[in-house]
């Protein structure tokens, strides 16, 4: 569950001295993920540019350990805001925001009661690809589902360029509430400016239940997957 604030900000001290607010002003999404108790979560809060479940991709962030995001975007519009934590089931809301301001939220996540119909990332690996050495690595999951109803939702998360990607599944699939295979996805990165930093990069999967996969950080080696009781 997502609960919007809505403040101006810098913005509306911009307008009081008559400074136009898009010269200085950012646009900012910001926020803070808790469970019911009212503990902070830490995690990743990604972000689809336009109508939400498009499965386009554009920014994000990690979630500290205090449970605060902050997104900055280079302009205001509809965007499709996704909370994820480890052992949560993940929020998806559909948020406007203007250029200019900031928008804040509170998000709350409850915990998966069990663990069994959890996708999973058995592994997460980096390798340059043969036709275009120094230019491109193909970073790379393999995915499980136990259920088969996997969702488009197969994310990657660069926190050095605060970008977020959907990465392609094994075959092209252009309906995005059909069921997605188990099996390799991959993205291209752009390498061309220099090597990947596999520190960087943060992965998580969620199925068409919204049952969600552990985020998968560096050294991204999976762990047993644990239900986590309401505390």
């Amino acid at each position: 569950m997502i609960r919007v604030i809505f403040f101006a900000g810098l913005a509306s001290l911009m307008v009081a001295l008559a400074v136009p607010p898009d010269v200085t002003a950012a646009t900012v999404i910001m926020g803070t993920v808790k469970n019911e108790a009212g503990k902070p979560l830490p995690g990743l809060a990604l972000l689809e540019k336009g109508e939400i479940h498009n499965n386009k991709w554009e920014r994000g962030a990690l979630v500290g350990a205090d449970g605060r995001f902050r997104i900055e975007l280079p302009e205001g519009g509809q965007y499709g805001l996704h909370v994820y934590s480890s052992g949560y089931i993940y929020s998806p809301e559909a948020v406007k925001v203007e250029t200019g301001k900031t928008l804040e939220v509170k998000v709350t996540l409850d915990p998966e009661p069990i663990r069994g119909n959890t996708p999973v990332i058995k592994k997460a690996g980096f390798s340059p690809w043969e036709a275009r050495q120094g230019k491109v690595t193909l970073v790379k999951v393999d995915v499980a589902d136990p259920n088969g109803d996997l969702g488009p939702q197969v994310l990657a998360f660069n926190a050095a360029t605060k970008r977020a990607y959907a990465m392609d599944p094994p075959k092209r699939i252009t309906d995005l509430k059909a069921n997605f295979p188990n099996g390799i996805y991959q993205l291209e990165a752009d390498t061309s400016k220099g090597p990947i930093n596999p520190r960087d990069w943060h992965f998580v999967v969620a199925d068409h239940q919204c049952n969600t996969t552990d985020i998968l950080s560096f050294p991204h080696e999976p762990k047993p997957l644990k239900v986590i009781g309401k505390r």
